[in-house]
């Protein structure tokens, strides 16, 4: 019981304060860091999320439907892409203005 207590405060604090993903809360997506990639952030994130899962604890429900798509290799549809997946607000302008 309490591996599943610590595993849910890991989780948690894995997807709102590693750095590792950005958006809004119910549907995150990975931060584009070459830093955090050097650094093995995203390596040691992945190894604690797989020990989370390993121990029964909770996987990662606010990620994106479109990268969990993704992940799982779905089918990825078209109305899951959608610009509001780009977290950068410049970025999206562009696209939208496109």
């Amino acid at each position: 019981m309490y591996v599943c207590c610590l595993c849910s405060l890991l989780v948690a604090a894995i997807a709102s304060q590693s750095g590792v993903f950005e958006g809004p809360s119910d549907s995150l997506v990975f931060t584009h860091s070459m830093k955090l990639l050097m650094d093995g952030t995203y390596r040691t994130i992945g190894r604690l999320l797989a020990l989370s899962l390993s121990q029964g604890g909770p996987g990662l429900h606010c990620m994106s439907e479109a990268v969990y798509h993704y992940w799982s290799d779905l089918s990825t549809s078209d109305d899951l892409l959608t610009v509001g997946l780009v977290t950068d607000l410049d970025m999206r302008a562009k696209i939208q203005s496109v």
